[in-house]
């Protein structure tokens, strides 16, 4: 749901902030008030194409900022798989509009594009009116919904992991059946790298033993020199193993008399021997140390293969000898090309029947779903203002996909004797709108985007037909956070939260403003709603209909 949005320098907006609830939020306001610049605010943050018109005049960009809290499943995916993370199901979103057209696109400082916004959005809420090209008409849209309220989950899941798997098959077909000539040559390329990487016998860990090695044998001299002087002063003449061993002897004595000299005693004990091990190991260093000028020049060719064949095959050690047991996997799977490519046409066969398989119980499932949604959504259609309104879900055949073999198109007669049209080309913007409240209404239950605005959803409309208007936004406000722009004193009545949105002039400059009502302010507003004025009948009017709304 949202949470807030905040205005900086949005067309005629400076500086705003709107809180909204969950239930029903209603923005109503006088003609020209603005009320269309907050619903243009929140299709920003959908992803709707920006105009540099939006810059409010003497400012050099504007700002829309919006927070979420959410914890759809489907959201926090599609947060993961773009690694953006949330904060226990808040979002913030910031999207920036430079007078230049250029602009910036967020999610909790993550940079996006506007296409990924779109895509993040289309989770999250859906826009119905002027703004409804990134909702309702949208084909992907209507089949996800029709899934949605078919409960095919599970099984879409599994189709898509089959046909993902059918067709990394017939990828490995196409591979295996490149021309001959190419796959001699790559025969050949992949033989030299197993028989080059295999006769160099490569070990983990050997090409730093190596450098090693290469350092000793370059400071052989000195390190010998080095080594002899330790030996000396450990086990020569007045060496220090010597030393250590009167100093034992003494102390062992002492401590006979002197018992607290145990301790000191000890610990000259250990030292005498770790001493003494060190120089014994010291000779045998020196015993074994011969220098061998060929071993030299041995280890530097051996460093150097090892190098040329990382720089061929690979950055590390390791790495080359991966790539030569791929080299091998690779070999042996193009040298049996006849057992493997009759191995994947087996495989390929086996994965189409169950493909298609799964496809066609989804169709099923799809068509039936369809045929009981028509029907709940043309009941909802009537109370709506349109009892003469054919609605039609068509499902039909289409090219296998992940989705299955149907494309989905939502259709409508909104009158009688008109024929079935695509909903984008058959209906107003306020028309589409109550279509999308009875489709919301009948999926209610199974739809998950969290939240949906209404805007011109009362176009057209008055008395009774209002009053139900009301009722259904009211009824689909239950379990979704639903905004609605309105004119109707019927439908504001509803609000859980009612913010009016209205202009006013700061000197040479005019602005919008958005504020949350209640109480009086709010029984002032419905009556401007009911009559145009604020008198004491259209008052008394307003305080029935609020008190009605609250007593049911």
């Amino acid at each position: 749901m949202i949470d807030e949005i905040a205005l900086r320098n949005f067309a005629l907006v400076e500086e705003c902030t709107i809180s909204f609830t969950e239930g029903l939020n209603i923005l109503s306001g006088e003609t020209g008030a603005g009320k269309s610049i907050i619903a243009s605010s929140i299709a920003m943050l959908c992803g709707c194409k920006g105009d540099a018109k939006m810059v409010r005049t003497g400012t050099d960009e504007c700002q829309i900022t919006g927070r979420f809290f959410t914890q759809n499943p489907e959201v926090l995916a599609w947060l993961k798989e773009h690694e953006i993370t949330d904060d226990d199901g808040s979002l913030l979103v910031k999207r920036t509009l430079r007078k230049n057209g250029r602009g910036s696109i967020s999610i909790q400082k993550t940079g996006i594009t506007r296409d990924e916004l779109q895509e993040f959005a289309s989770l999250m809420l859906d826009i119905h009116g002027q703004h409804e090209q990134y909702t309702l008409v949208n084909q992907t849209n209507q089949m996800r919904l029709l899934d949605s309220g078919a409960n095919l989950e599970k099984e879409l899941s599994e189709l898509k992991t089959q046909y993902g798997r059918l067709l990394a098959c017939r990828r490995s077909i196409e591979e295996l059946e490149k021309s001959a000539a190419e796959r001699e040559r790559e025969l050949e390329l992949l033989a030299f790298a197993m028989d080059e990487i295999s006769r160099a016998d490569l070990k983990e860990g050997e090409e730093e033993e190596l450098d090693n090695r290469i350092r000793v044998l370059n400071s052989h001299d000195k390190l010998s020199h080095l080594m002899e002087e330790a030996s000396s002063f450990l086990s020569g003449g007045g060496s220090a193993v010597q030393a250590l061993k009167q100093a034992r002897s003494a102390a062992e004595q002492g401590a006979k008399i002197d018992q607290s000299l145990e301790e000191l005693s000890r610990r000259l004990d250990e030292s005498y021997y770790e001493v003494e091990d060190i120089a014994q190991s010291l000779k045998e260093y020196l015993a074994h140390d011969a220098y061998d000028p060929d071993e030299l020049e041995r280890c530097q060719e051996r460093l150097f293969l090892i190098r040329r064949l990382k720089k061929k095959y690979g950055p590390t050690v390791e790495a080359v000898i991966a790539y030569g047991e791929e080299a091998r996997k690779n070999y042996n799977q193009l040298s049996d090309f006849s057992g493997s490519r009759d191995a994947l046409l087996k495989e390929e066969k086996e994965l189409e029947h169950k493909v298609m398989s799964l496809a066609m119980s989804v169709s099923k499932t799809r068509k039936k779903a369809a045929g009981g949604l028509e029907k709940e959504i043309e009941s909802i259609l009537k109370e709506l203002g349109m009892p003469k309104a054919v609605f039609h879900i068509a499902v039909e055949e289409a090219e296998l996909s992940s989705t299955g073999i149907d494309t989905v198109n939502f259709m409508i007669s909104p009158n009688k004797g008109e024929p079935l049209r695509p909903i984008s080309s058959a209906v107003s913007g306020g028309e589409l709108s109550r279509i999308m409240l009875a489709v919301k209404s009948a999926f209610a239950s199974s739809d998950p985007v969290e939240t949906i605005l209404f805007d011109e959803i009362d176009s057209g409309i008055g008395g009774e037909v209002a009053v139900q208007l009301g009722h259904y936004l009211s009824k689909l406000s239950a379990g979704k956070q639903v905004l609605c722009i309105t004119h109707l004193a019927t439908i504001a009545v509803n609000a859980d939260n009612h913010i009016l949105v209205s202009k006013r002039v700061d000197g040479e400059r005019t602005c919008t403003e958005a504020v949350q009502i209640s109480g009086k302010e709010r029984v002032a507003e419905i009556a401007r709603m009911l009559s145009g004025k604020r008198d004491s009948i259209s008052l008394e009017h307003a305080q029935s209909l609020l008190a009605k709304k609250i007593g049911s």
